[in-house]
């Protein structure tokens, strides 16, 4: 947990290294019983810039992954909104890569998460994380259902490119799979066209 994890108010900021993220401060009430939080409500979210289109899709599907400390995973940008929080007690080094054409491509954004703070990641940017605590479970509430036929339309960035400036905890050491390793350098990535995402 942050120092400032408790009793926060529920507040959006616009990223402005990568236009349309947007971090949120997400209230988690505590006592000795453990912790609550509406981790996700749309009439709150959307006054504070939660993007009305992430609903105009009539799929939406919940995923969570379980990692142990020091995976690296990511980074990834699939063919579908995301909202990113953490539904543990876990914290993540979390980093972004615009993979979007134009302006921002190439654009990194790194924070730390736990289960104080939800990112709204929009479609064609790549999201990845490093596992700082000792499990974490990390959830995804994306507007498309996962399927094998998609695969085509992600595109990805591999984690160590030196020219993306992401700094990784200890990278040396995590835990990754195969596949990230190999994923392609910023210089190789065909920005996705946004007409098309």
């Amino acid at each position: 947990m942050t120092d400032n994890f408790f009793e926060k108010a529920l507040a959006g900021h616009p990223i402005e290294e990568i236009p349309g993220m947007i971090e949120f401060d997400i209230p988690v009430h505590g006592d000795n019983r453990g912790w609550f939080k509406e981790n996700f409500q749309k009439e709150k979210m959307i006054p504070l810039g939660f993007p009305k289109k992430f609903f105009k899709e009539d799929k939406l599907q919940n995923n969570i992954s379980l990692s142990r400390k020091g995976v690296l995973r990511g980074l990834h940008a699939e063919p579908w909104d995301k909202y990113i929080s953490i539904a543990d007690n876990g914290r993540v080094l979390g980093s972004w890569v615009d993979l979007r054409e134009g302006d921002s491509f190439g654009h990194v954004y790194q924070t730390v998460i736990d289960a104080s703070k939800g990112i709204y990641v929009p479609r064609g940017v790549a999201n990845g994380f490093q596992v700082l605590s000792e499990t974490v479970s990390y959830a995804y509430l994306v507007n498309d259902y996962w399927a094998l036929e998609l695969k085509p339309k992600y595109a990805f960035v591999n984690y160590a490119d030196p020219e993306l400036g992401i700094v990784w905890d200890d990278v040396d050491n995590a835990e990754v799979s195969e596949a990230d390793k190999n994923h392609p350098l910023l210089k190789d990535v065909v920005p996705l066209n946004r007409e098309q995402l």
